[in-house]
């Protein structure tokens, strides 16, 4: 115990110490923030808008220094980096995945469906130190688009469960595009079905480019313990979705048993940005 203890505080003290030698302070300003059930607001704090922060310092294409941050951390939203003079790129996360995403290359910053894709926020720009301190205040952008299905039917008693698969989208992001889509991601998520659900939301990183489309597949299951029934045979696809930063698609329809005899309504709507686009399907 003592041992670790000594151990804890020698880490304090070279983080402190790390802390007093920083010449470049980094805090986050406002993120870019519009939740889908409230009035249309901009410029919200970090804190309640997402979990998990992280800055990401490149040289010549490769990471030199990562700091992430939790909000459980007290200092959540700002850090203190020691650098030396010289030409960087800055790139700085806020989302809500279960980690951190892979980040050793600037453009090719990957979530994965095990982390899971949430609504993200990004700050990418040249950082250039020279003898004077650098103090930084940034304003973070969404680049996801949110695609959310509202079901008009009940499932079926044995339906517990359903994975929906996408693509078109990515998960996912080039630092030095403005955060744009990367790769073609095969991007998929579960979710618990009961009567008293009826929405389920989708994140994607749209890539680049005026017309951008998802294909998304639903499977029905029935799920006891280790035992996985499929209830289809073939899984419900909907083709075309229409995606865009910074904008929510609502694809509203019959999803579960009775889908086949009804089509799906899909806007885009404004609830995010000042534009608003509308698609039926």
């Amino acid at each position: 115990m003592l041992a670790g203890a000594a151990s804890c505080e020698k880490m304090n003290v070279e983080d402190a110490e790390e802390e007093s030698k920083a010449n470049v302070v980094l805090r986050i300003g406002s993120v870019e923030q519009v939740p889908f059930e409230m009035a249309r607001t901009r410029g919200r704090d970090v804190n309640g808008v997402c979990s998990r922060l992280n800055f990401l310092v490149y040289q010549g294409g490769g990471k030199i220094k990562q700091i992430n941050q939790t909000s459980d951390d007290e200092d959540f939203g700002e850090v203190h980096v020691q650098l030396s003079e010289g030409r960087y790129y800055l790139v700085v996360l806020a989302h809500s995945s279960d980690d951190n995403p892979s980040s050793n290359k600037v453009d090719e910053i990957k979530f994965t469906n095990a982390m899971g894709f949430t609504d993200t926020f990004f700050y990418g720009d040249s950082l250039i130190v020279g003898e004077d301190n650098i103090m930084l205040t940034l304003e973070l952008d969404r680049i996801t688009a949110l695609i959310r299905f509202i079901s008009e039917d009940e499932p079926a008693i044995n339906n517990n469960r359903i994975r929906i698969n996408y693509t078109g989208g990515s998960g996912a992001l080039n630092g030095t595009n403005n955060g744009w889509g990367k790769v073609k991601s095969q991007q998929y998520k579960w979710f618990d079905v009961d009567n008293e659900i009826n929405k389920y939301d989708l994140y994607t990183i749209p890539h680049e480019g005026a017309d951008q489309h998802l294909k998304a597949s639903i499977y029905y299951y029935e799920i006891n313990g280790d035992n996985v029934k499929p209830l289809f045979d073939d899984p419900f696809v909907i083709n075309n979705i229409p995606i865009k930063r910074n904008h929510v698609t609502v694809c509203k329809g019959k999803l579960f048993g009775s889908f086949k005899e009804n089509k799906i309504k899909i806007t885009i709507n404004n609830d995010w940005s000042a534009d608003s686009l509308y698609f039926d399907f």
